[in-house]
């Protein structure tokens, strides 16, 4: 089976979609939307799309039978209406991340996904590392028990993208959504997506404000911080920046009441590597190289596979649309990171901690 894609919006990130494609295979592009028809014919040309399946209305193009499925990949405010629009076409969805830039339009997004039974993938490609993948799999097997405290760091010194990304109306906000939510998603998903209950935060953008390109006219953050409470008891310290007098905001890690692990590596730190641990190393055809100071064990890992993260992206959601099963990332728990954001902004406005609730999809 050929899996036949549209690509709706033709900015920077859908050439990486349709290269992607094209690299990995069993796709076929028969169609490509953006509201401005000029750059929606400049693509089809490009890419080898007939001009007859070039629109400026992605709901004309939805209307082509063949179509299996659609990559969203339009600035975040735009990612609502086309993935609801495709969805309920019964057209599977891979939309670039952030899922939204506000809470209300994911949920409308992942109750659609429930309500039609098709595929809502998020562009979220660091999920599918091998590393990612290993720690979630060990998480899974119980290694690192209850997961009581972790960080989630992200940061750019100097990295406001300008354009549309500064802008609420385009972007809905700043670097919280478009870079943060990598590695909010990373550590939610590595502890198993527990849920969120409050959050306390603060949002600046002093830095951008002093630089003459971007003062007076953007209006969303360069720098986010949160305190994250979950329903399990646990604790999430998470942390961005576009721009920052500090050239790191720190690690992504996680304390477990068994043994800890960091994202980056990945690294191990447990008692011994000895029993299940090494166990289940064994069974993933890895190498271990612990190095045991006293008392404890700091555990390295080799073998894993090469990373192209967009080309497992693309693979993963090539075989379920062809298995019609579910999305390779649930939108469930996608969904937690706009539950966070949301009370990020929600708690630097009113100043103080707020409560957080998931939603209802179904």
């Amino acid at each position: 089976m050929t899996v036949k894609v549209g690509i709706i919006g033709t900015g920077g990130i859908s050439r990486a979609h349709r290269s992607t494609y094209e690299k990995v295979g069993g796709f076929e592009i028969v169609a490509v939307c953006d509201i401005i028809k000029s750059k929606a014919n400049q693509a089809a040309d490009e890419w080898g799309v007939p001009r007859k399946n070039a629109f400026s209305s992605y709901n004309k193009m939805l209307e082509m039978e063949e179509l299996d499925g659609v990559s969203v990949c339009t600035y975040n405010q735009g990612h609502r209406r086309p993935t609801v629009a495709a969805l309920n076409a019964g057209k599977h969805v891979l939309c670039e991340k952030p899922m939204a830039a506000t809470l209300s339009d994911a949920t409308a997004m992942v109750r659609a996904a429930k309500a039609s039974g098709k595929i809502l993938q998020i562009g979220l490609n660091p999920t599918f590392s091998p590393r990612l993948q290993f720690l979630r799999k060990a998480y899974d097997a119980g290694l690192f028990g209850d997961i009581y405290y972790s960080e989630s760091a992200g940061c750019r010194r100097r990295g406001n993208p300008g354009h549309t990304f500064i802008y609420k109306k385009t972007a809905g906000a700043g670097a919280t959504v478009d870079i943060g939510v990598y590695n909010m998603h990373a550590s939610l998903y590595a502890m198993g997506y527990p849920k969120p209950v409050r959050v306390s935060a603060i949002t600046e953008d002093y830095i951008s404000q002093q630089d003459p390109r971007f003062r007076d006219i953007m209006d969303v953050e360069e720098f986010g911080a949160a305190w994250v409470r979950f329903e399990n008891g646990g604790v999430m310290v998470f942390k961005i920046s576009w721009a920052v007098h500090q050239d790191s905001l720190g690690g992504n890690f996680h304390l477990g009441t068994k043994a800890g692990f960091s994202l980056s590596g990945p690294v191990i730190y447990a008692d011994a590597y000895a029993g299940d641990l090494k166990k289940f190393v064994e069974s993933e055809g890895l190498t271990a190289e612990p190095n045991p100071p006293e008392g404890m064990t700091t555990i390295q890992f080799s073998g894993f596979p090469a990373e192209d993260n967009w080309a497992a992206q693309m693979i993963a959601f090539r075989e379920a649309v062809k298995a019609d099963a579910p999305a390779p990332i649930p939108p469930e728990g996608v969904l937690l990171t706009n539950v966070i954001m949301d009370g990020i902004f929600r708690s630097h406005a009113a100043g103080k901690e707020v409560a957080v609730r998931v939603p209802e999809v179904e």
